[in-house]
């Protein structure tokens, strides 16, 4: 095994991983390889004929050999949980508005499920989100326990 290098060392001593080094990871398609299908509409062609969860795989074991779970979680975990959702199952104006952002680096994304009283199950999820009367809002009612990437 490879000793962790003096750049991942530091980033788990700070716990915080500079914005900059997220837009590293775009330019070099980590964050584009961390959706599984590859966003061909916001990420462009992949690196590879026939991008699949082979490719996946082998770009998330690459970035493992830093040693550091919590920078490889930073990186793309909750863009890996938090964005295909939307990409698969958003409205073109709602991908428009949040893929090419945390594509490139430059928008952060979560994923907001666990709750209380049931965990993960999201058949079981209490919270609801209802547009308030002008239509142009959500209101949020509910409780969650863990959200997948927080970045403040």
């Amino acid at each position: 095994m490879r000793a962790r290098g003096r750049l991942t060392k530091r980033r788990d001593e700070e716990k915080e991983i500079p914005k900059a080094f997220y837009k590293r990871c775009a330019a070099a398609g980590i964050l584009a390889a961390a959706c599984g299908d590859w966003p061909t509409k916001f990420a462009g062609a992949a690196p590879v004929e026939n991008w699949d969860a082979f490719h996946v795989a082998i770009t998330i074991d690459e970035i493992c050999r830093c040693a550091s779970g919590g920078l490889v979680w930073g990186i793309v975990g909750g863009l890996g949980i938090g964005l295909p959702p939307v990409l698969h199952f958003g409205s073109p104006a709602l991908q428009e508005r949040v893929a090419p952002g945390c594509l490139a680096g430059e928008k952060f994304i979560c994923l907001a499920i666990t709750e209380p009283y049931a965990g993960s199950d999201v058949a079981n999820i209490r919270t609801t989100a209802k547009k308030d009367p002008s239509g142009k809002f959500y209101i949020v009612n509910g409780e969650k326990k863990w959200f997948a990437f927080i970045y403040a």
